[in-house]
Protein backbone atom coordinates (compact mmCIF):
# COMPACT_ATOMS: atom_id res chain seq x y z
CA UNK A 1 0.00 0.00 0.00
CA UNK A 2 1.43 3.40 -0.92
CA UNK A 3 1.14 6.65 1.31
CA UNK A 4 0.38 9.91 -0.38
CA UNK A 5 0.85 13.27 0.86
CA UNK A 6 -1.76 15.83 -0.47
CA UNK A 7 -1.82 19.55 -0.02
CA UNK A 8 -4.94 21.16 -0.73
CA UNK A 9 -4.37 24.85 -2.52
CA UNK A 10 -2.04 26.14 -0.11
CA UNK A 11 -4.71 26.44 2.70
CA UNK A 12 -2.03 23.78 4.73
CA UNK A 13 -4.44 21.12 4.91
CA UNK A 14 -2.51 18.05 5.13
CA UNK A 15 -3.81 14.85 4.11
CA UNK A 16 -2.70 11.25 4.06
CA UNK A 17 -4.03 9.35 1.66
CA UNK A 18 -4.15 5.13 1.38
CA UNK A 19 -4.25 3.84 -1.87
CA UNK A 20 -4.31 0.15 -3.30
CA UNK A 21 -3.91 -0.79 -6.57
CA UNK A 22 -7.41 -0.54 -7.20
CA UNK A 23 -9.39 2.56 -7.18
CA UNK A 24 -12.99 1.21 -8.33
CA UNK A 25 -15.64 -0.81 -6.36
CA UNK A 26 -16.89 -3.63 -8.31
CA UNK A 27 -19.87 -4.62 -5.98
CA UNK A 28 -22.49 -2.36 -4.03
CA UNK A 29 -25.65 -2.09 -2.74
CA UNK A 30 -28.42 -0.07 -0.95
CA UNK A 31 -31.86 -0.01 0.58
CA UNK A 32 -34.83 1.80 0.40
CA UNK A 33 -37.80 1.24 2.93
CA UNK A 34 -41.10 0.33 1.55
CA UNK A 35 -44.38 0.36 2.88
CA UNK A 36 -48.28 -0.14 1.51
CA UNK A 37 -51.44 0.68 3.00
CA UNK A 38 -53.70 -1.54 3.44
CA UNK A 39 -57.64 0.09 2.62
CA UNK A 40 -60.66 -0.84 4.00
CA UNK A 41 -63.24 -3.33 1.92
CA UNK A 42 -65.67 -5.58 1.73
CA UNK A 43 -67.53 -7.66 -0.49
CA UNK A 44 -70.22 -9.71 -0.76
CA UNK A 45 -71.21 -13.28 -2.39
CA UNK A 46 -74.00 -15.36 -3.31
CA UNK A 47 -74.52 -18.75 -1.90
CA UNK A 48 -77.56 -19.91 -3.68
CA UNK A 49 -77.80 -17.98 -7.00
CA UNK A 50 -80.91 -20.12 -7.76
CA UNK A 51 -83.27 -20.46 -5.03
CA UNK A 52 -86.38 -22.24 -5.39
CA UNK A 53 -89.35 -21.63 -3.04
CA UNK A 54 -92.01 -23.81 -1.82
CA UNK A 55 -94.94 -24.04 -3.97
CA UNK A 56 -97.65 -21.60 -2.74
CA UNK A 57 -101.62 -21.72 -3.46
CA UNK A 58 -102.81 -18.95 -0.63
CA UNK A 59 -100.50 -17.28 1.98
CA UNK A 60 -97.10 -16.79 2.46
CA UNK A 61 -94.17 -18.16 0.80
CA UNK A 62 -90.54 -17.78 2.38
CA UNK A 63 -86.71 -18.20 1.76
CA UNK A 64 -83.92 -18.59 3.64
CA UNK A 65 -81.34 -16.86 1.17
CA UNK A 66 -77.12 -17.31 1.56
CA UNK A 67 -74.59 -14.76 1.28
CA UNK A 68 -70.80 -14.42 1.36
CA UNK A 69 -69.54 -11.43 3.24
CA UNK A 70 -66.25 -10.52 3.69
CA UNK A 71 -64.39 -7.53 5.24
CA UNK A 72 -61.03 -6.78 6.95
CA UNK A 73 -62.72 -5.10 9.78
CA UNK A 74 -65.67 -6.86 12.06
CA UNK A 75 -67.96 -4.09 12.51
CA UNK A 76 -70.35 -3.40 9.68
CA UNK A 77 -73.88 -2.66 8.35
CA UNK A 78 -76.53 -5.20 6.58
CA UNK A 79 -79.67 -4.64 4.90
CA UNK A 80 -81.56 -6.28 2.77
CA UNK A 81 -84.03 -5.40 -0.49
CA UNK A 82 -86.28 -7.83 -2.40
CA UNK A 83 -88.06 -7.53 -5.11
CA UNK A 84 -92.24 -8.74 -5.64
CA UNK A 85 -92.19 -11.98 -8.06
CA UNK A 86 -93.15 -11.36 -11.53
CA UNK A 87 -95.02 -14.45 -13.51
CA UNK A 88 -92.14 -15.76 -15.27
CA UNK A 89 -89.91 -13.16 -14.30
CA UNK A 90 -91.30 -10.40 -16.67
CA UNK A 91 -92.31 -7.05 -14.92
CA UNK A 92 -93.69 -5.80 -17.97
CA UNK A 93 -96.47 -8.18 -17.77
CA UNK A 94 -99.54 -5.93 -16.81
CA UNK A 95 -101.90 -9.10 -17.35
CA UNK A 96 -101.03 -10.78 -14.03
CA UNK A 97 -100.72 -9.55 -10.39
CA UNK A 98 -96.78 -10.20 -9.07
CA UNK A 99 -96.72 -11.24 -5.11
CA UNK A 100 -96.09 -8.76 -2.87
CA UNK A 101 -92.87 -8.86 -1.04
CA UNK A 102 -94.99 -9.59 2.98
CA UNK A 103 -93.48 -6.66 5.09
CA UNK A 104 -94.96 -8.03 7.80
CA UNK A 105 -92.23 -10.18 8.55
CA UNK A 106 -89.33 -7.77 8.13
CA UNK A 107 -85.97 -9.60 7.13
CA UNK A 108 -84.26 -11.99 9.44
CA UNK A 109 -80.48 -10.91 8.59
CA UNK A 110 -78.62 -14.14 10.33
CA UNK A 111 -74.42 -14.11 10.08
CA UNK A 112 -72.79 -17.20 11.33
CA UNK A 113 -70.53 -15.39 13.81
CA UNK A 114 -72.01 -12.07 14.37
CA UNK A 115 -74.70 -10.25 16.45
CA UNK A 116 -76.43 -6.89 15.79
CA UNK A 117 -74.78 -4.06 18.26
CA UNK A 118 -76.25 -2.33 20.83
CA UNK A 119 -78.27 -4.90 21.61
CA UNK A 120 -80.46 -4.15 18.39
CA UNK A 121 -83.10 -6.75 16.45
CA UNK A 122 -81.31 -8.60 13.81
CA UNK A 123 -84.44 -7.93 12.02
CA UNK A 124 -84.72 -5.56 9.26
CA UNK A 125 -88.04 -3.39 8.61
CA UNK A 126 -89.11 -2.32 5.06
CA UNK A 127 -88.92 1.09 4.90
CA UNK A 128 -88.76 2.16 0.94
CA UNK A 129 -89.04 1.56 -2.41
CA UNK A 130 -86.82 0.36 -5.06
CA UNK A 131 -86.22 -1.45 -8.48
CA UNK A 132 -84.55 -4.05 -9.54
CA UNK A 133 -84.17 -5.19 -13.07
CA UNK A 134 -87.72 -3.51 -13.72
CA UNK A 135 -89.21 -5.02 -11.13
CA UNK A 136 -90.75 -3.14 -7.95
CA UNK A 137 -89.02 -4.08 -4.26
CA UNK A 138 -88.54 -2.87 -0.98
CA UNK A 139 -85.57 -2.17 1.03
CA UNK A 140 -84.96 -2.62 4.71
CA UNK A 141 -82.88 -0.26 6.81
CA UNK A 142 -79.88 -1.29 8.08
CA UNK A 143 -78.87 -3.07 10.94
CA UNK A 144 -75.03 -2.65 12.41
CA UNK A 145 -73.53 -5.78 13.34
CA UNK A 146 -70.37 -7.29 14.99
CA UNK A 147 -68.51 -10.50 14.09
CA UNK A 148 -66.96 -12.39 17.11
CA UNK A 149 -63.75 -13.50 14.93
CA UNK A 150 -60.47 -10.97 15.30
CA UNK A 151 -60.80 -7.69 13.34
CA UNK A 152 -62.44 -9.17 10.55
CA UNK A 153 -66.03 -10.26 9.40
CA UNK A 154 -65.56 -13.04 6.94
CA UNK A 155 -68.77 -15.41 7.11
CA UNK A 156 -72.12 -16.69 5.38
CA UNK A 157 -75.07 -14.43 5.96
CA UNK A 158 -78.23 -15.88 5.53
CA UNK A 159 -81.49 -13.95 4.91
CA UNK A 160 -85.00 -15.44 5.76
CA UNK A 161 -88.16 -13.55 4.37
CA UNK A 162 -91.67 -14.00 2.64
CA UNK A 163 -94.07 -13.22 -0.29
CA UNK A 164 -97.76 -13.26 -0.21
CA UNK A 165 -100.36 -14.94 -2.12
CA UNK A 166 -103.82 -13.07 -1.78
CA UNK A 167 -105.33 -14.49 -4.85
CA UNK A 168 -107.34 -17.69 -5.07
CA UNK A 169 -107.11 -17.16 -8.88
CA UNK A 170 -103.90 -16.40 -9.50
CA UNK A 171 -102.31 -17.39 -12.79
CA UNK A 172 -100.38 -20.84 -12.25
CA UNK A 173 -96.60 -20.50 -13.22
CA UNK A 174 -93.42 -19.93 -12.11
CA UNK A 175 -92.81 -16.87 -10.37
CA UNK A 176 -89.93 -15.00 -9.74
CA UNK A 177 -87.64 -12.46 -8.55
CA UNK A 178 -84.47 -11.04 -6.24
CA UNK A 179 -83.34 -10.54 -2.92
CA UNK A 180 -80.06 -8.38 -2.40
CA UNK A 181 -77.98 -8.09 0.41
CA UNK A 182 -76.42 -4.65 0.97
CA UNK A 183 -73.40 -3.96 3.69
CA UNK A 184 -71.34 -0.97 4.46
CA UNK A 185 -68.44 -0.67 6.92
CA UNK A 186 -68.47 1.25 9.69
CA UNK A 187 -66.42 3.96 10.74
CA UNK A 188 -64.40 4.95 14.18
CA UNK A 189 -67.57 7.29 14.64
CA UNK A 190 -70.42 4.61 13.86
CA UNK A 191 -71.22 6.00 10.59
CA UNK A 192 -70.69 4.30 7.40
CA UNK A 193 -67.09 4.72 5.37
Amino acid sequence: MKRNRLTLGGLGIAATVLTSGALADTVSSSQAHVYVIVNSNVSVGILDANKQLSPVQIGTTTADVGFSVEANQQTLTLGVAATDLYKGGDPTNTDVTPLKVDESLGATISPTNANPTDGASNVAQFVSDITVNGMHGRRTNNIPFESSQNGRFGQDVHVHLGWRQTDPVQPLGKYSGYVLLYTALLGKNGGTQ
